[in-house]
């Protein structure tokens, strides 16, 4: 993931990204929701069979999540991304999304006490990636903020708390689908945060903001809230 001042919308690359993330979605509930004899012959094998309240939880996690990640790339994200990158993202995004709905959508489960906890994970995970976004969106709006570090907010506590986020409810997605397999995905996901994304995030910041990050830097943790 580059890191640079380029402000441009790239179109053809979110778009390219939009339809990939809404192809998953939508093939994944063909396969959840339609009777297997109704599938093509390619399809059958594919079909998504298991606990219908489970599926519907699922289903709705992925549509909530596919929708907040839209706005965010559209919207809340105003850096150029390069045809690399984006093939990149959309590549993991996807499998990882339907995995999830694949993999959960065949458990003959009930939804229980543990999955009562997931969606708690899920939810609040996705409140604070939103949440830190939108209201560091709308910082930024003002042309009086240009060109200075946003440190308010949910960033108060963490500086990179929208990434937190999205571990807490990839962790929560991930436990739904009742599988401890599928929990390797939120564990990369952390790992290539820890090790790769904000490292290089940092070094851009610390180029562009100088001292003001530096200081930001040494009194707030970096992705975990009061511990890391």
């Amino acid at each position: 993931m580059l890191f640079k001042d380029e402000n441009e919308f790239s179109l053809f690359p979110k778009c390219f990204f939009l339809a990939a993330i809404i192809f998953v979605t939508l093939l994944a509930g063909h396969l959840m929701f339609n009777d297997i004899d109704e599938l093509s012959s390619f399809l059958k094998p594919y079909a998504i069979n298991g606990d219908f309240n489970r599926q519907v939880v699922l289903m709705f996690c992925l549509v909530f999540y596919v929708s907040r990640l839209i706005v965010t790339v559209f919207i809340f994200l105003k850096r150029k991304m390069a045809w690399s990158e984006m093939l990149f993202v959309s590549t993991l995004m996807s499998f990882a999304l339907f995995s999830f709905v694949k993999v959960g959508g065949n458990s003959y489960q009930p939804i229980g006490v543990l999955d009562y906890f997931s969606i708690l994970l899920y939810l609040i995970g996705s409140w604070l990636n939103t949440i830190s976004e939108y209201t560091r969106y709308l910082w930024k709006s003002h042309d009086k903020n240009k060109g200075h570090l946003y440190t308010q907010g949910l960033f108060k506590y963490c500086m990179h708390i929208n990434y937190f986020g999205d571990i807490l409810l990839f962790i929560g997605f991930a436990m739904l689908t009742r599988h401890l397999s599928m929990v390797v995905i939120p564990l990369v996901m952390a790992l290539n945060f820890i090790f790769f994304i904000i490292p290089r995030l940092d070094t851009y910041l610390s180029n562009k903001y100088g001292k003001a990050f530096k200081k930001y830097a040494e009194k707030t943790k970096k992705f975990i809230p009061g511990i890391y």
